[in-house]
């Protein structure tokens, strides 16, 4: 079972790593549900991760709310994806979903190609996909190099056993080499059982190891 905590500060890096995590998605503003943090904090979290030989996913998501963003977010977006990338970071997550419900591949192209040849996982913004529209996300998303899918099964505010089912259909629905992740809720003490339960091999949460 692979591990990744979301996290929002260098201390907390420094721990879950001598804890043994596996992988670390760095964001500010946690309580947000994850922002892109500052350059400089990044640019830390790159030397640290690299020295550790552990991984390192950073969070791409200039505000909270919704994941319908305009030209000037995107924009946003693509020149923190150029900064990091340059910054030595590897993996960038972010997810873009249209007024309708779907995946909006022109905007999701757009930051795809400016991430090369950095690694992209598309995160929660998955759940905010119409259900209809998930199975096609998926596909395309695979077919566009996306290499991992950060999925809570549905909303928030319900808990992961709420949403097992959902999610036992979404791993069905993916691709062979797509990597599902389940999060939201997923921590040290469930983590077992939801990985039993869905036959995945990656979790995800910031209480995803004893700190």
């Amino acid at each position: 079972m692979k591990r990744e905590i979301a996290l929002g500060d260098i201390p907390t890096m420094k721990s879950a790593i001598a804890s043994g995590i596996n992988r670390v998605e760095l964001n500010a503003h946690l309580e947000l549900g994850g922002l892109t943090p500052a350059w400089h904090i990044v640019a830390q979290a790159v030397d640290i991760a690299r020295a550790a030989k552990v991984e390192l996913v950073v969070m791409i998501r200039p505000r909270a709310g919704n994941f319908n963003y305009n030209y000037a977010e995107i924009e946003n977006m693509r020149q923190s994806i150029l900064l990091f990338k340059s910054l030595g970071v590897k993996m960038v997550t972010f997810g873009i979903v249209d007024v309708k419900g779907r995946l909006d591949k022109h905007n999701m192209i757009k930051l795809i190609e400016a991430a090369k040849p950095m690694r992209v996982v598309y995160h929660m913004a998955f759940d905010a996909i119409d259900n209809a529209y998930q199975g096609q996300a998926l596909q395309w998303l695979y077919q566009y190099g996306v290499i991992r899918i950060l999925t809570h099964g549905g909303q928030l505010d319900k808990k992961i056993d709420e949403t097992i089912d959902h999610l036992q259909e979404i791993v069905a629905m993916a691709p062979d080499k797509l990597i599902i992740m389940p999060g939201g809720g997923v921590t040290y003490q469930n983590a077992a059982n939801v990985v039993e339960k869905l036959g995945v091999k990656e979790v995800h949460g910031s209480k995803i190891i004893a700190l």
